[in-house]
C-alpha cells in the first residue's frame, strides 16, 4: 500500500469513528506512520484530506451496493431496490457503523470546508439515480417521488441506527416501502382499466 493510501485509510477510519473536529492532522501523520513532510506532499489541507475520503466512501459504498445487486437477477425490480435496502441494513448491524460520514460532513464541517460538498453530493446523486431508475422500471406513476422517499427513509434509518440499537424497528421500515410500491401499481392498474 502507497503512503498516500495509509494515509486515507487512516484517515477513513479515523474521521467515521470520531467527529471530523476531533481528529487533526498530526494524528492522522502519527497514525498512519508517515513523516509530516509526506502527509502534506499528497494533501495540501487537512480539507484536501477529507474530500478524498469521501470520494473514496462514495466508491466503496458504490462498488458495494452493486455487487448485492449482483445476486439478483437483472429483472427483479423490487429485489434490487430491496438489496440497496438490505446493505444499509447489514452496514447499520457492522461494526465499521459509526454513523454516515457524508451527514456527518454535512452537519459538522460544510460550512469551515465548503468543497466537501462536492463529494455529498456525488454520493447523494449516484443512489438518487440508481434508486430512481429501478422504480422507472417498476413502472410506478412518480418514480422519481418514491425514489426521493426511499432516499429519505434510508437517511432517517441511518441517523435512527446511529443512536439506537433497535434493528426490528428498522427492518419494518421495508414492509411500508414495498406498501408504496404496492399502493402506486394497483392504482395504475385500476386507472388503466377505467
Amino acid at each position: 500500500m502507497s503512503k498516500k493510501e495509509d494515509i486515507i485509510q487512516t484517515a477513513l477510519d479515523l474521521f467515521n469513528r470520531f467527529s471530523y473536529g476531533s481528529i487533526g492532522v498530526d494524528r492522522i501523520i502519527h497514525e498512519s506512520g508517515v513523516a509530516k513532510m509526506t502527509f502534506y506532499k499528497h494533501f495540501t489541507s487537512k480539507e484536501k484530506l477529507i474530500e478524498a475520503c469521501l470520494v473514496r466512501r462514495n466508491e466503496n459504498i458504490q462498488s458495494a451496493i452493486l455487487s448485492e445487486l449482483d445476486s439478483y437477477q437483472s429483472e427483479d425490480y423490487l429485489g434490487r431496490i430491496k438489496a440497496i435496502y438490505t446493505w444499509y441494513l447489514n452496514w447499520f448491524k457492522s461494526e465499521d457503523f459509526h454513523g454516515c460520514m457524508f451527514q456527518k460532513a454535512t452537519v459538522e464541517i460544510l460550512r469551515q470546508y465548503p468543497s466537501v460538498m462536492q463529494p455529498i453530493e456525488n454520493y447523494r446523486l449516484w443512489l438518487r439515480n440508481i434508486s430512481e431508475d429501478l422504480f422507472v422500471k417498476l413502472n410506478v406513476t412518480q418514480p422519481h417521488v418514491l425514489s426521493s422517499m426511499f432516499i429519505n427513509i434510508l437517511d432517517g434509518m441511518t441517523v435512527y441506527a446511529n443512536m439506537s440499537q433497535d434493528y426490528e424497528q428498522i427492518e419494518q421500515s421495508w414492509d411500508y416501502i414495498e406498501r408504496l410500491i404496492t399502493l402506486d401499481q394497483s392504482s395504475q392498474i385500476f386507472s388503466n382499466a377505467s
